[in-house]
């Protein structure tokens, strides 16, 4: 699966989403790199986390999109700079129908499935998908094994 063409889809799919909120979505990437996997699975979980940080950018910022290459491995990031998530609850927030504000709903804010879903995509290839606190913001990462050409 080549991913330069899969993200700039979903930036580009993610983009109206975005200016409707007052924020932008931009892409930095290097074009080249290929993994193994299946690439609606690989989107849906890519999907998932960037419509989670645009669901929490503040008006006036970007997400960004990074796609890096190092250690035999592509690196995905996604970065907002919202609240971010209480230290206390990171470890949480993959697991299905957790919220990290307990008063949101479906009508406030989903129902705790995006990133569960994200996180059940990339387990299915031997994907590392990570989340931390960037003061301001969550930095969400997905490293994925290079594909041998």
């Amino acid at each position: 699966v080549p991913l330069y063409p899969l993200l700039q889809d979903l930036v580009d799919d993610c983009r109206v989403e975005a200016e409707a909120r007052g924020c932008q979505v931009l892409l930095g990437a290097s074009p080249s790199l290929e993994v193994q996997g299946d690439r609606e699975l690989l989107r849906r979980a890519v999907e998932n986390v960037l419509r989670n940080a645009i669901r929490y950018a503040p008006e006036g910022t970007s997400v960004e999109t990074r796609l890096e290459s190092g250690a035999g491995a592509a690196l995905i990031t996604v970065r907002d700079y919202g609240p971010g998530v209480p230290r206390e609850l990171l470890s949480k927030i993959f697991t299905p129908f957790f919220r990290v504000d307990p008063s949101r709903d479906n009508a406030t804010g989903g129902v705790g499935l995006g990133l569960a879903i994200a996180h059940r995509a990339v387990s299915l290839h031997q994907v590392r998908l990570r989340a931390q606190n960037v003061e301001p913001g969550l930095l969400v990462s997905i490293e994925i094994p290079l594909h041998e050409v």
